[in-house]
């Protein structure tokens, strides 16, 4: 009697440690819920060039325990945009991890005044795609370390139709203003080098505080202010994210 009882205690044993462990690895994890689980989570960052709001939002589903897919929408200030996420874990050892992320998304066109930019502007419509590997480091007290290199490319989207044959006046909007999204480089897509770092900081079992810089480079050397769409050499981020 005694043998089954012993058993039936050394499985609740390894079951309740499975469970620690899992709850570990997914605890204030911004890139991968557990599988079935949502992670939702709030963007913003600071801008010279745009008026505020600048807010984004996205919803992140975790298709496997290191698989996720979601959807991002939201306003920059002087634009809107609506994409999509999707996150890879490549390797994982007990508190290291090397993820893949890849977000796409399309800014619509603006033809006027747009929330509190009370400016006339005429900006067409734009992507702007970018695909980094992070390697992450995950502290005994919850902290989450990240550091990571990418490529980054953007494009307008009249000239995409112009370079597969459809009808587009290249001309008409050639001219720099200053406006996120309104300059054109004159190359189809224009591909740059990120390197990001951030840090995931736990303020409760669900909410976490995730700040990220992302410097971009063309080539070799920091982009200029407003040069380019990007607009910024080094970008601030702050988010926070929930899990359901």
């Amino acid at each position: 009697m005694k043998a089954p009882i012993l058993i039936l205690l050394f499985l609740a044993a390894q079951v309740a440690v499975a469970q620690t462990l899992y709850s570990k690895r997914f605890k204030n994890d911004p890139h991968f819920p557990a599988k079935g689980r949502f992670n939702g989570t709030l963007l913003t960052t600071y801008s010279s060039v745009s008026p505020p709001p600048v807010l984004i939002g996205d919803v992140m589903f975790g298709v496997t325990n290191r698989f996720s897919v979601g959807m991002v929408g939201g306003t920059t200030g002087s634009l809107g945009l609506y994409g999509l996420k999707v996150n890879a874990a490549l390797l994982e050892q007990k508190n290291f991890k090397v993820l893949f992320r890849f977000m796409s998304v399309y800014y619509p066109e603006r033809d006027g005044m747009f929330l509190f930019d009370q400016d006339d502007e005429y900006v067409m419509p734009w992507m702007l795609s970018m695909a980094v590997m992070d390697a992450e480091w995950r502290l005994p007290n919850g902290l989450r370390w990240s550091l990571g290199m990418g490529l980054m490319e953007t494009h307008c989207i009249n000239d995409m139709k112009m370079w597969f044959g459809m009808e587009h006046d290249h001309s008409l909007h050639a001219e720099e203003d200053g406006h996120v999204g309104a300059v054109d480089s004159g190359a189809l897509i224009d591909v740059f080098n990120t390197v990001q770092a951030s840090v995931s900081i736990p303020l409760s079992k669900r909410v976490t505080l995730r700040p990220e810089v992302i410097a971009v480079f063309r080539g070799t050397e920091l982009i200029e202010k407003g040069q380019w769409k990007v607009t910024f050499p080094v970008n601030p981020y702050l988010s926070l994210c929930y899990s359901f």
